[in-house]
């Protein structure tokens, strides 16, 4: 779309550092159908790691923004869920995170380059190698783990951040055209679609997860294992706000021994063990107030779906081998077929009809239109007719 006042410049990086020249991009970039998405972090260097640069390309234009520069940038998170607007993004699993968990932004209208290259088959799935297949276009990533977060950047590392959401448009197109004559469109458009949802819905079942793997060995009652989770989340919550990891601000042994002797006062605290050597980051009237509440927390303990029942498990087995088989068939990556995550989830409710399936919502229309038929006759072969667990 054409532009009245070159306000940047055209084909090359420009850096945006303070709200008047956001402004002014957003003129351009909130026209635009189709934008280009890629996120620099510095989760290599820090826990949980920071959102260091965002990179928006559209047609003509590239620009960086320094989300550390202290400037509101709020509308992007609006843009980034219109439906109007196509988001494009490459293996866009850390950049959804990133935002969801920093911002608490979501993105519709997804075009993830890396799930086009697999539905379509493609045995390397880099952006570098995308990019010389389908583009013809050399590109390296010599700076991907660089500290993002060390300022100021030098123009080498704004050149190479620039060119990984630069030629992501074209790369969008091409890969569209390859998917439509493969009469793939529409599917890889319901991929697109259910993979930005999974992220946010999966952000509450890792930390349930996370939870269970920790402690799941620890027999205590419900009511000390409430304080436990509630305990866990809180440090979990506090060690991404301080980048801190969080087993250095209160031991897992520690945490343990804080919900099986659940304290009512400062002084019964301290006497537990471990508690003497929490940093000073923690507030212990806070973690009093953590206990209290959880105590008083009527609903019963998050557990996260697992595969330690021996039929999930055996039905997993199967539902992997079946995928595994389908993509050959196919000859398209598995995760292509079915992602791990809805493989789970179908093992745990074994659908034994059409209609149930259809009811669970894993499947989208046409993964249901696809693979329902074969789905629904696996569970009916393996006799898992049991109620879900």
């Amino acid at each position: 779309m054409p532009h009245k006042k070159l306000d940047f410049t055209i084909n090359d990086y420009n850096l945006i550092q303070n709200k008047k020249d956001w402004e002014k991009a957003l003129k351009i970039i909130s026209l635009e159908p189709k934008i280009a998405i890629d996120i620099e972090g510095n989760s290599l260097y820090e826990y949980p790691g920071e959102v260091c640069l965002i990179q928006i390309s559209v047609r003509g234009y590239d620009f960086l923004l320094d989300p550390l520069a202290n400037y509101s940038f709020s509308e992007l998170g609006e843009l980034l869920s219109d439906k109007k607007t196509l988001k494009i993004i490459h293996a866009s699993e850390y950049d959804l995170k990133m935002l969801w968990s920093q911002y608490k932004w979501s993105v519709t209208n997804l075009f993830d380059t890396m799930l086009a290259g697999k539905l379509l088959g493609c045995k390397q799935l880099g952006l570098v190698s995308l990019l010389k297949n389908f583009l013809n276009v050399q590109h390296d990533k010599k700076f991907q783990k660089s500290n993002w977060k060390h300022r100021p950047l030098s123009h080498q590392q704004l050149s190479y951040a620039y060119r990984d959401s630069h030629y992501l448009i074209p790369l969008s197109e091409v890969l569209q055209k390859h998917l439509e004559k493969n009469g793939l469109w529409e599917e890889a458009q319901e991929i697109f679609n259910d993979f930005a949802k999974d992220i946010i819905l999966e952000e509450v079942e890792q930390k349930t997860i996370q939870f269970y793997k920790t402690f799941r060995s620890k027999l205590l009652p419900e009511i000390n294992m409430k304080v436990l989770q509630e305990l866990f989340f809180y440090r979990d919550d506090l060690g991404k706000s301080l980048h801190i990891l969080p087993n250095k601000l209160i031991s897992n042994k520690c945490l343990f021994n804080l919900a099986k002797k659940i304290p009512n006062t400062m002084d019964e605290l301290n006497q537990i063990p471990g508690t003497t050597s929490i940093p000073h980051q923690v507030k212990k009237q806070k973690l009093l107030e953590i206990i209290q509440e959880a105590k008083d927390k009527k609903e019963s303990i998050l557990l996260p779906k697992t595969n330690d029942n021996p039929r999930i498990n055996n039905s997993v087995t199967i539902l992997m081998n079946w995928r595994k088989k389908k993509s050959i068939t196919r000859n398209i990556d598995s995760d292509a077929i079915l992602p791990k995550n809805k493989v789970f989830l179908l093992a745990i409710y074994a659908p034994k009809t059409l209609t149930e399936l259809e009811k669970l919502n894993i499947l989208g229309p046409v993964r249901l239109k696809l693979y329902g038929e074969e789905i629904v006759e696996i569970f009916k072969k393996t006799n898992h007719f049991n109620e879900p667990q």
